[in-house]
């Protein structure tokens, strides 16, 4: 990811004023070769993680034989530009360089920025940076329940003010009843942030609005910014096509949900106010309101989620929370509560220890950064059930800490933190496009395999050979930051990706998936610019790995995962994701992925004897595979997946299926959800 910043400014290598042409010659020569000993000494260094959490030290790695070729400065500092650490180098060093560790800044998304010393930098006019965006969560992760949910929300309350983020930290001590120590001028500043549209606006806007509609009668509420904030909320431009034009965005389907829900509660917020974008009072917005969520919600319950992304479930439960404490309509509580059941139910079938492994599958144009600790769900799992973390993504769990009007089902915290032991294999059908008369429905269908030690989620069959939207057709979860996956690079020029883009998905795979084992086959066009397809594979995150030119292994825990393929793998050793990348250079290149366990195979030594003694062949897109358990599989581009010479049916006719989780049909009226001897029914639509 470098970037190369040449000055503006008339700086000189020396003070003397250049006499001729060739002395300008000399400098600008002497200034290129600068500029080249920098980013060849800087391209050499690498971050061995792209999040640091806890008590992670933040240390710059450092080739071995590697000396540097002169005087330099290393700078950490947040996206905002505060500076948290500094240092300096002299030519010659060697080494790691630690600058800090993770607990003792902020948490926040930041640059490591690799620059010349202050001298040659400032003085001399060797503009050079190389800029490596990382992420730090000052959280420990729970990987087992803990405490009460009570016990929970208080510390995540306290989470949130020492954040200091701003609005959410706000209303973290409102709900704490901290009040003397309310700032209103951010709480102002938030207001401003959503009139800019700045990002999240529509997720801090309802937060706004129920923050007026719970606090605004105390008596402590700082009513010096009371008229502004009632004038910010109504100005806001709620019909989408106002929307649309102030912002410049089409909404998505989560979009529409949040805008028609603050929608929803300004209007009944401000009932006989006139509001200026539309010039209609607050209760015909109301109304209006009420004719986009109820259908919203309606089709969730019934077909599903159309952005099941981290980030788009997130908001999601921000707005129902709201909406389930504060909305007037009986009807819309009934559907919400059904709604945060099931989407809870979701992301509890394909999580583990807190991180929900198909949370990039549709990433929908969202930033991938592949680790648990960062995910916008992390503090919900942490808050619902005892596992993940708390990060700078307050939204969601403090949404729902603030809730009152929603309790979750024991069994669906079971669920989550309970796997079952023998291993759970299910299946999903979810809605990628809604029906219409000239869309006909379309559909994502997810593969689960879940154990005590690892989780395996997929899109089957989902599109192969397509653009994606930035997301992963599968991932394996053996931890929070021991999470892998392979794709075709979105970006044209990796160096260049920006935060969370270097890991985009380009060209979708076609992917089958069988219990344990999954088959990925790529099909990239001649003139394909990268030429390569890639795995994430964190050698930082593995108790153990061993890396060959078929086949590279490792273990977490209990949990082992085996990574196949039909090109020469490599792994990168510098550049933006050194050690944690393994590339295949190839057009028709095709992967698989073995899992797993020491109670299936006692040791990691013998599940590694074990896959390399199973049969493995492939030809361009078709593959054969002798399964660990005796099965023979077989794949291609363009059949069914095989298995002991029966086709497997890689598409789902239910919703849910699974011995968890099953519904009627899709769409569905009724889902069943199981846990040991505990059960509950959804009735998701009237028979």
């Amino acid at each position: 990811m470098s970037t190369k910043t040449r000055s503006n400014d008339a700086h000189q290598l020396n003070s003397s004023t250049l006499s001729s042409a060739s002395d300008a010659q000399a400098v600008s020569a002497e200034m290129s070769d600068r500029y080249q000993l920098f980013a060849s000494f800087f391209d050499q260094l690498y971050l061995e993680k792209d999040v640091f959490a806890y008590e992670d030290q933040i240390v710059v790695r450092w080739p071995k034989k590697l000396d540097a070729p002169a005087d330099y400065n290393f700078r950490l500092q947040l996206s905002d530009g505060r500076i948290y650490a500094e240092a300096e180098g002299k030519e010659g060093d060697c080494g790691d360089r630690t600058l800090t560790s993770a607990v003792s800044i902020p948490d926040g998304e930041y640059e490591l920025i690799l620059m010349p010393s202050a001298n040659e930098y400032y003085i001399q006019g060797v503009r050079f940076q190389r800029k490596i965006p990382l992420s730090v969560v000052r959280s420990d992760y729970r990987t087992s329940a803990y405490g009460t949910y009570v016990e929970r929300q208080i510390e995540l309350l306290r989470h949130a003010v020492s954040l200091n983020d701003g609005l959410f930290s706000e209303i973290a001590k409102m709900t704490l009843g901290w009040w003397t120590r309310i700032n209103p001028e951010k709480i102002v500043a938030a207001a401003d942030g959503v009139a800019n549209y700045e990002e999240d606006h529509l997720a801090r806007l309802i937060a706004l609005l129920g923050m007026v509609e719970r606090y605004h009668q105390h008596d402590e509420f700082p009513t010096e910014i009371r008229q502004q904030l009632d004038d910010r909320l109504t100005a806001f431009p709620f019909r989408e096509q106002d929307y649309a034009e102030n912002t410049g965005k089409a909404l998505g389907d989560t979009d529409k949900l949040l805008l028609a829900a603050c929608e929803l509660l300004a209007g009944q917020l401000y009932p006989d106010r006139s509001f200026p974008s539309s010039r209609q009072t607050g209760q015909w917005h109301r109304q209006r309101a009420e004719e986009t969520v109820l259908p919203w919600l309606q089709q969730a319950a019934t077909a599903g989620f159309i952005d099941q992304s981290s980030h788009s479930l997130a908001q999601i439960l921000t707005a129902l929370s709201h909406l389930i404490d504060l909305a007037d309509t009986e009807e819309i509580w009934d559907l919400v509560a059904i709604v945060i059941d099931k989407v809870l139910v979701t992301l509890s079938l394909a999580s583990f220890q807190g991180v929900y492994g198909a949370g990039q599958i549709a990433a929908n144009g969202v930033a991938v950064v592949p680790d648990g600790h960062v995910s916008p769900l992390a503090g919900v799992a942490r808050l619902m059930w005892g596992i993940g973390a708390w990060n700078q993504h307050l939204a969601a769990p403090v949404s729902m800490c603030s809730c009152q009007g929603y309790q979750q089902p024991p069994l669906i915290a079971a669920l989550a933190t309970e796997p079952d032991p023998a291993g759970m294999w299910a299946s999903e059908r979810q809605p990628v496009a809604i029906e219409n008369a000239d869309n006909p429905p379309q559909t994502l269908h997810k593969a689960i395999y879940r154990t005590p030690d690892y989780l395996l989620c997929s899109a089957q069959d989902f599109q192969p050979g397509q653009r994606s939207q930035g997301g992963q057709s599968w991932q394996a979860t053996l931890g929070a930051g021991a999470t892998v996956f392979v794709n075709h690079p979105a970006a044209g020029d990796l160096d260049q990706a920006g935060r969370g883009g270097y890991w985009r998905s380009g060209l979708l795979p076609r992917v089958a998936q069988h219990r344990d084992l999954l088959i990925a086959l790529y099909a990239l066009p001649e003139s394909d610019p990268s030429g390569f397809t890639r795995a994430y594979f964190p050698t930082f995150a593995f108790d153990e790995h061993q890396l060959g030119k078929e086949w590279a292994f490792a273990a977490k825990g209990d949990a082992y995962i085996a990574l196949g393929c039909s090109e020469p793998i490599e792994l990168v050793q510098e550049g933006p994701a050194a050690y944690r990348e393994l590339r295949a250079t190839g057009h028709n290149v095709a992967w698989l992925c073995q899992m797993g366990r020491k109670a299936d195979y006692d040791s990691f030594a013998n599940f590694r004897k074990r896959v390399l003694a199973a049969r493995f062949t492939y030809d361009r897109l078709s593959v054969s595979y002798r399964q660990l358990q005796g099965d023979t599989v077989t794949f291609d581009w363009n059949s069914a997946l095989v298995v002991n010479g029966e086709a497997q049916q890689l598409q789902s006719a239910n919703h849910y299926e699974g011995p968890n989780c099953v519904t009627d049909s899709w769409p569905a009226s009724q889902m069943v959800v199981v846990h040991g001897e505990q059960a509950i029914q959804l009735v998701l639509a009237d028979s």
